[in-house]
């Protein structure tokens, strides 16, 4: 798991969109379990054919809400948690609500290309916060890559800092990789939506970069 290095006492329970999307994911993660069929409730995840067809358009937005199983959930949430405060306090609440949902609609019409060069995948349901989530990678890369984060070791038996444009940056490389893979081999990477983080991201980065460029550095000088 990764967390930051140093406190920077940016208040999460005034951050009110971050606490109002984790308590969505949450509660639509209950919805889920709760699923009489226990299918999940995949009939609101976003699938590529519907799409295109132009039906079902409002999955766009419950996809985003949806996750596979609890290790999904975890995952995501936890590294919402990590970033989310930062993005939220230095953007203001209604530009990174904007940026929270354009890199989700991104991240899902980038998969959702991708399925021309993988018709096979057009009908495979997808969900997740994934896309918006690096989509607020993208923004933290921009606006605070200086940050440190705590890594486990390769050993696992201790913590290592590093720099968290480093990570983050690697970790893009990583899915932009992946995305790549699954063009020339799509069976050899699961079903993961690869294109979807690689979408979020640059969505979240280009409004990230407009945004530092309008207003400068001045978002790391507001009270906190």
């Amino acid at each position: 798991m990764v967390y930051e290095a140093e406190p920077d006492k940016i208040p999460f329970f005034k951050q009110y969109f971050s606490v109002i999307i984790l308590a969505v994911n949450i509660l639509v993660f209950i919805w889920q379990l709760m699923d009489p069929t226990q299918q999940m409730h995949i009939e609101a995840a976003f699938v590529p054919s519907e799409f295109f067809a132009g039906v079902n358009l409002w999955t766009l937005i419950t996809s985003m809400f949806m996750h596979g199983d609890y290790v999904h959930i975890i995952m995501n949430m936890w590294f919402f948690l990590v970033i989310t405060d930062n993005c939220e306090h230095a953007m203001g609440h209604v530009l990174y609500l904007i940026t929270y949902f354009l890199s989700g609609f991104l991240g899902s019409f980038l998969h959702a290309l991708s399925t021309v060069i993988l018709p096979f995948m057009a009908d495979i349901p997808s969900l997740g916060a994934s896309g918006a989530i690096f989509g607020l990678m993208g923004v933290y890369l921009i606006l605070y890559s200086g940050n440190k984060f705590y890594l486990p070791s390769t050993s696992g038996t201790s913590m290592r800092k590093v720099n968290a444009g480093y990570f983050i940056i690697t970790y893009f490389i990583a899915e932009l990789t992946y995305a790549m893979v699954s063009l020339y081999d799509p069976f050899s990477l699961g079903q993961t939506a690869h294109f979807a983080h690689v979408g979020g991201f640059i969505a979240g980065a280009i409004i990230a970069s407009i945004f530092k460029a309008v207003k400068g550095t001045s978002y790391k000088k507001k009270p906190k």
